[in-house]
């Protein structure tokens, strides 16, 4: 029982490993190559990597080519404004975009903040699926009510403060671009 425990806490551990890993190399004084490719997508309900679907070369100091793999997936984003509602400029040519990164604003670090709250509200996600299918695991593999209340109220605990500790990452980070 307590190993079980210790796996499903292990996962947590993981999830906000991966979320602040994720933070660590979001620079706003310098968003390049390296940001661009990790920056994710919703499309059709999934998450996907912007580096998955184009190809991202640095054109100048501010200035990105896009070109996708895809003609629909280009025309989805188009469509959705993804790089215009978090304040990039674009300009189109056929299957490729040309993003340029504005000036440090107030405004454009408010929508810097966005990409951010939506990876946040992404590993929140994450941690409520394994939440539901380690509860659902317990059900099945434990018997015992005292068990089960045990498990559930210690994985519970657990995710309170993975999600405390998720939140506050989120909000330094967030501080530190607003303040930068």
């Amino acid at each position: 029982m307590l190993t079980f425990i210790t796996n499903k806490i292990l996962i947590f551990e993981k999830i906000l490993k991966e979320f602040n890993d994720s933070f660590k190399n979001f620079n706003i004084k310098n968003l390049g190559l390296e940001t661009l490719n990790n920056l994710k997508l919703k499309m059709e309900k999934k998450n996907i990597f912007l580096k998955d679907i184009c190809i991202i070369k640095k054109i100048e100091e501010k200035i990105f080519s896009l070109h996708f793999h895809d003609l629909n997936q280009f025309k989805k984003i188009v469509k959705n404004n993804f790089f215009e509602n978090f304040g990039f400029q674009i300009t189109k040519k056929k299957l490729n975009l040309e993003l340029k990164i504005p000036n440090l604003s107030l405004e454009f670090r408010n929508n810097i903040l966005k990409i951010l709250k939506e990876e946040y509200y992404y590993y929140k996600e994450i941690i409520e699926n394994n939440r539901k299918k380690i509860f659902f695991e317990i059900k099945n593999n434990f018997k015992s009510k005292n068990d089960i209340n045990y498990i559930e109220k210690n994985i519970d605990k657990e995710i309170l403060n993975t999600k405390k500790k998720l939140k506050e990452i989120f909000e330094k980070k967030s501080f530190k671009i607003l303040n930068d």
